[in-house]
This record gives C-alpha cells, structure tokens and sequence, in this order.
C-alpha cells in the first residue's frame, strides 16, 4: 500500500505544540542543533511556528522540514535577508555527500533524481515524473487554478534493490517500511523508492507518491496543515490509474482507477451508513490496517465523483484547505461542516447522489 511519511516523532510535537502554540512571523534563522539521531545540523531557514517553550519548525533552504525541541538548540540567530532555496547544483551536491558511495544524480527539467542503479530505469522513472508534472499543472490550470511552481528543487531517491531500500527507509518509517515499495516522506520533501522488477506493473506507486510530492510543492496542499487524509490520498489514487495498454504504463489523469473501483464495490455489502461522516470526520480508517483499503477506495470514489460532477465546488474546497496554518487542526465536526458548507449539501443528500453515480461505473 502507496503511504506518505508522517513520522512519530511529529505527531507528538505536534500535540504539544497544539497546546503551547505561539503566531510566528515567517523569519530567516541560522539555527544549530543536534537532530533526534544525535547528529549535529546547521540549517538556515524560515521559521514556520515557534511554540512557547522555544521549540520550532524550521523550513530548511532545500524544503527540509525540521522539527527542533528546545533542548536540542544549541545556537540560533536572526538576520534581515530573505531566505534564498537552494538551487539545483548546491542539491546534487548536498545529496551526493550525504549518499553513500556509488550514488549519482540524473537530472530531468525538473527532478533530481540520486540513484546507485542502472540508468535505463532510472530514465524511465523520471519520464513518468516528467509526464505527472505536465499533466498535473494542465490538469488544475484547467479547473481554473494557476498553481506556482516548486520553491524548492524536486528530489526524487532511487535505491538498486529492495534491501538498500530498506536500510534507508526504515529509520524514518519504522517497520512499515518492510510492506510497502515506495513512499513521499513530508519531513525531507523526498520522494524514495528503488529498482523493481515489472516495473510497469508498479507504476502507480511511482505516480502516486509523485503526485504527492508535487501537491506539497505547488500550492495544492500545505505540509504539516490540516490535510485530510480522504482528500491527500484520494487525489492521489485519482492521478495514479494506470494504463498498461500504453509505454511507461500510463497516460493520463482521471482515468476510472479500476482496482479500487471494485475494491469499492465490494464494500458496498458491508459498508455502514455514517461511513462518508467517519470518513471526513478524521484520518482513523486509513491508520487502521483492516480498514484501510476500503478507506483508500472510498476516497478514490468521492474524489472521482466529486471532480466529475461538482468540479466548481471541490475545487474552492480546496482552496480553502491549501490555506491552512501549519500544526492547527479540525476536529471531526469542523471538518465536516467545512466540507458540506462549502459543496453546498449535507452528506445525507450527497450520499444519495454519491453511490448510484459510483455503481454506475464500470
């Protein structure tokens, strides 16, 4: 199963910071720490929240996401210039020093991408991100929204097997990371995935997590804001369909996802009546591993119903989620009536509408 990496460590700061959370102006910081490995960072960037005790999230210049307890802050000072990201030169730098040895870079017109494998795949990878990026900026400049473009440079890490993969990912996923081939950690900004046989057969994984990363960087979603997890994964799966009749394994956005609309239909049976309410109340029935893949099926469904039939109103929904402040979230009854206010119905009425417009398709 496709997962986007939220560590452990940030919903518990995040929990705190909940509690004891101060407005923070956007500022430029060098801050120098010690990370929740022990090893010692300096890192200069803008500030995103500041909680009373000192502690903070930190925008590095390359997109890093840092979250500093105060007791890990060894020296921080302020100055007036503006944060200036980093540029695709100073990254592939950066990568191929914190890599291991026999790692390089293969450059797209908007990827980096390190890699210790062969670069026939690693081409075809980065076809399928090029191919995403086209069609995932038309595809939103067409429903009106004129998205900006990546702040910081797209990376993209590529390992020669699933063991290497592993030996990467577990550190930051924990043992999930031994059920799943590829994964957009939030933290790092990074895509990460490795060499696989029948490629093809895995492109989904490549173009959701692509997608993901791409939501994260233009605007249509805010890292660490209140992103429901129906609306971030269910977009995903949408742009994910894979199409095996073509090369590469796969075209286009907005296809019929035909695994999940069965997977859906299946759940039909057993499916309780309040499940688009705990749905949209909160993120529990994709956490929970016997619930999930209905879940991640349901959401492809509203998603896939919702921007064919009310486009107009989904898509000023999510506007107004991409504004939200980094650590403050809805709860279960705020979430719902944000959604219904802005779709103009309640869920009763929408369901109705929702389930035949689903069975339908085929």
């Amino acid at each position: 199963m496709n997962t986007t990496a939220y560590p452990l460590w940030a919903l518990c700061v995040i929990a705190a910071a909940q509690c004891c959370l101060n407005s923070a102006a956007w500022g430029v910081e060098q801050v120098r720490f010690t990370d929740s490995r022990d090893r010692s960072q300096e890192v200069r960037g803008e500030v995103m929240v500041e909680a009373r005790d000192g502690g903070l999230l930190l925008l590095g210049d390359d997109g890093r996401i840092w979250t500093v307890q105060p007791d890990q802050i060894k020296d921080r000072t302020s100055d007036d210039q503006p944060l200036r990201p980093v540029d695709e030169d100073t990254t592939e730098q950066r990568l191929l020093a914190e890599m291991p040895a026999g790692f390089e870079v293969y450059r797209t017109n908007h990827y980096l991408i390190c890699h210790n494998t062969n670069e026939r795949y690693v081409a075809w990878v980065g076809s399928l991100f090029e191919k995403l990026h086209r069609g995932f900026y038309a595809y939103w400049k067409n429903q009106g929204w004129e998205l900006q473009s990546p702040r910081f440079p797209l990376v993209g890490l590529v390992f020669a097997d699933r063991e290497s993969f592993l030996k990467y990912a577990r550190p930051e996923l924990g043992e999930s990371a031994d059920s799943i081939i590829g994964y957009y950690n939030l933290e790092t900004n990074r895509i990460t995935t490795f060499n696989m046989p029948n490629p093809e057969r895995n492109v989904a994984t490549v173009i959701h997590e692509a997608m993901h990363q791409l939501a994260y960087n233009s605007g249509l979603q805010r890292r660490f804001a209140d992103n429901p997890m129906w609306v971030s994964e269910g977009l995903a799966v949408f742009f994910e369909a894979p199409d095996f009749s073509t090369p590469g394994g796969w075209r286009s956005i907005g296809r019929i996802n035909t695994v999940n609309l069965q997977r859906f239909k299946k759940f039909l049976a057993s499916r309780p009546g309040d499940s688009l309410l705990t749905l949209l109340g909160d993120d529990q029935r994709f956490r929970d591993p016997h619930s999930a893949t209905a879940a991640y099926s349901e959401a492809w469904a509203l998603n896939y119903f919702l921007l064919k039939t009310r486009r107009k109103q989904y898509v000023a929904y999510l506007k107004q989620l991409s504004e939200g402040e980094p650590l403050q979230s809805r709860g279960p009854r705020e979430r719902v009536q944000m959604f219904e206010q802005a779709m103009g119905v309640d869920l009763a009425k929408l369901e109705a509408q929702f389930l035949p417009f689903i069975v339908r398709l085929r």
